[in-house]
């Protein structure tokens, strides 16, 4: 059994740790230390039962024996946790719901978290640090680069391309052959008809803000 700390003592770091008692009511995996999180008021005490352990550079300097996984919801913020995890060689690991259902030649890189009754399709490529939450729909040959995030409800339709960082609101959705640029944002409820460039917003139907 792994030692593993969640990095984020926030509310997404509840489901995360709720999400792994699942899996572990399955198949043991992980035994949860504690948390970690740069917040001041988070530096020590106890956060859902177990003990906060101080920021990202403590955990790495005392507990070279752990794996983490990232609950920070901001992706650029996430990024730089696994920057940071990476200078102390510490793994990342993915957690995965049990109701999920992923394909079998589905590649899932380290550091992802795919919630409850949720659905990746065949031949798809999920990159690191990817956070694909409940109830979220993954058509077949669907690229998620590295740090994207897909919210609750999400639908990505067959053949996209969801670039570095990018960010789909909840209930958002695409239609096949889409590619959402890095670092773009799909705000909840939109459904993409086009390509969302780079950097960019779609915030309703047709509508894209710039950089």
């Amino acid at each position: 059994m792994r030692k593993i700390v969640i990095v984020g003592a926030g509310g997404f770091g509840r489901e995360v740790l709720w999400v792994i008692r699942r899996a572990n009511a399955v198949n043991t995996q992980f035994e949860v230390v504690g948390f970690c999180d740069d917040a001041a008021d988070m530096q020590s005490g106890e956060y859902a039962g177990l003990p906060l352990l101080g920021n990202i550079e403590n955990v790495c300097h005392t507990m070279s024996d752990v794996v983490f996984i990232c609950a920070v919801g901001d992706n650029r913020a996430r990024k730089s946790v696994f920057s940071r995890f990476a200078k102390a060689s510490i793994e990342s690991v993915s957690i995965i719901d049990p109701t999920a259902v992923i394909a079998d030649n589905v590649s899932v890189a380290d550091g992802c978290f795919v919630g409850v009754n949720s659905v990746v399709s065949v031949d798809c490529r999920i990159g690191s640090g990817v956070i694909i939450n409940h109830n979220v729909t993954v058509g077949h040959d669907v690229k998620i680069q590295n740090f994207a995030q897909l919210c609750p409800g999400v639908c990505v339709s067959g053949g996209c391309e969801i670039g570095e960082g990018a960010l789909l609101g909840t209930l958002a959705g695409t239609i096949p052959q889409r590619h959402i640029g890095a670092w773009a944002t799909v705000g909840a409820g939109v459904t993409t008809l086009r390509n969302v460039a780079e950097g960019t917003s779609m915030i309703r139907l047709g509508t894209i803000a710039g950089k």
